[in-house]
């Protein structure tokens, strides 16, 4: 298996492959289901514009190209990359578009001109993103990528702190909850943290709500490297994890995130390497609207009441695909106000800093643009190209590309490297980037301050045991 892997990841940085039948099949169901959603649309929008549809369709075509592209493991952060452009930034736009639908309000803002130029804006990002992905040298060595490289050698250590912290987590959950049932649906699960701040929530809900996460996933790849397990081990975290991180009862992109992650920590690599990506759109087209129906609801009441789910063609033109609109909208407003100068970006970069400390700390990206359009519902996303836009209009467009693309070649190569070479102990890597493949997904999407303190809080309890490691056995970094 690693001589095949070696052998494909020769292949890969020689030359980029592309399966030219993952194509033909991602292509049919993309037309196939935007065909479909147009035939359902009770009447065109008037106003459609040739033109606009081309950069539509110019943007879709490179999209799908690189989707195709042959990757050694079956999945990467790159393939998440095209994945959420496919989705958001073309065929849900499109629909949108050639049926007048588009979420949220104002949206006269939405002008064939400034769809266009927003067109362009996404094609320069993507182009410069996958440049930058193609130049970056994936050997290089860097601080982060040598704790990325760290081995997680104290096996009971690690083991020990997770299962007590997560253990007297759930018990906290147990305590402040009515009943167990209030954590089975995302418009219940809430009222446990009502009498807590919204820093400490966040720190419960996201970094101990992770733990059981970590404790499952380094079961799972300390088997996998041992060719052993403890079958009431992994009983007991996966349990945890399912009652500490019930499908239903989280966000979308956390229950995404962890439970996809988990997958590829077990899977580690698919035989099929477009599997994944076929898998992934079918399942994003299918899954994902059905999820919302917990968001405000009981479990029971979800379950029991006579609401239906929403149609495909209403679910693609709601706030659940609004990342396209909202950021044309970002275009408008940055236009007529001018971008915050990296006001926004420091915001997202110490979000760890409470409003206490810092009283004019800037709101989420998506909740500063509705505010300024005079919104009363803030709850909105703000893409990552549109974080690009706001804070240094045009010349961010180039910045936030290259950033992510030499990122995300960092952390595939790294965890590719992982893969490949033998060792008895698990890397940080391994723990992290099977849920950075989920995350990934949601900081494309936006808004960054959200999305980045949720990546990194769901991190930090990985970083801890480097830290414990370091101090009590002179561990060097």
């Amino acid at each position: 298996m690693k001589k095949l892997l070696a052998s494909n990841s020769r292949c890969t940085r020689s030359a980029q492959i592309y399966d030219s039948k993952v194509l033909f099949i991602i292509i049919a169901i993309i037309v196939s289901y935007t065909a479909y959603l147009t035939l359902l649309t009770p009447k065109l929008n008037p106003g459609l514009h040739w033109v606009a549809i081309l950069t539509f369709l110019l943007n879709g075509s490179f999209f799908l190209i690189q989707l195709a592209t042959i990757s050694p493991l079956g999945f990467s952060l790159k393939e998440i990359y095209y994945l959420f452009m496919v989705i958001f930034m073309f065929v849900a736009p499109l629909i949108q578009y050639i049926s007048g639908q588009f979420p949220w309000w104002d949206t006269y803002l939405l002008t064939n001109e400034r769809i266009i130029y927003a067109n362009i804006l996404i094609l320069l990002f993507t182009v410069l993103f996958e440049l930058t992905y193609i130049k970056t040298n994936e050997r290089a060595k860097t601080f982060l990528g040598k704790i990325f490289q760290k081995e997680i050698k104290h096996h009971r250590l690690y083991i020990s702190w997770l299962l007590i912290v997560s253990a007297f987590y759930f018990a906290y959950l147990l305590r402040e909850a009515s009943t167990i049932v209030l954590l089975f649906s995302r418009g219940t699960y809430g009222e446990v943290f009502t009498d807590v701040s919204q820093p400490v929530m966040l720190i419960l809900n996201i970094t101990f709500g992770g733990i059981s996460v970590h404790l499952l996933a380094y079961v799972i790849a300390t088997a996998r490297k041992r060719a052993s397990i403890n079958r009431i081990l992994l009983a007991l975290a996966s349990l945890l994890v399912i009652l500490e991180n019930f499908p239903t009862g989280r966000a979308r992109f956390w229950t995404g995130a962890v439970y996809l992650g988990i997958f590829i920590v077990w899977k580690r690599t698919f035989k099929k390497k477009n599997l994944f990506k076929v898998i992934f759109i079918v399942s994003f087209i299918i899954l994902f609207p059905l999820l919302n129906l917990f968001r405000a609801q009981a479990i029971n009441e979800a379950l029991g009441s006579n609401t239906k789910p929403p149609t495909i063609l209403e679910t693609i033109t709601t706030g659940d695909f609004d990342a396209y609109s909202m950021f044309v909208r970002t275009i408008a407003v940055v236009h007529e106000e001018g971008p915050t100068n990296g006001r926004q970006l420091l915001g997202n970069l110490l979000f760890f800093v409470p409003r206490s400390v810092w009283q004019n700390k800037p709101v989420g990206s998506g909740h500063e643009i509705a505010q300024r359009l005079g919104w009363s519902f803030t709850n909105v996303s703000c893409p990552l190209v549109g974080e690009a836009y706001i804070n240094f209009g045009i010349l961010g467009i180039p910045l936030f590309a290259i950033a992510l693309g030499y990122v995300t070649k960092k952390l595939d190569s790294l965890y590719y490297g992982s893969i490949v070479r033998f060792s008895n102990n698990v890397l940080v890597i391994e723990l992290l980037y099977p849920f950075y493949i989920g995350f990934l997904f949601f900081i494309l999407r936006g808004d960054l301050l959200s999305s980045l303190s949720y990546t990194i809080g769901f991190s930090i309890p990985v970083f801890i045991e480097v830290l414990l490691e370091h101090m009590l056995f002179k561990s060097v970094l």
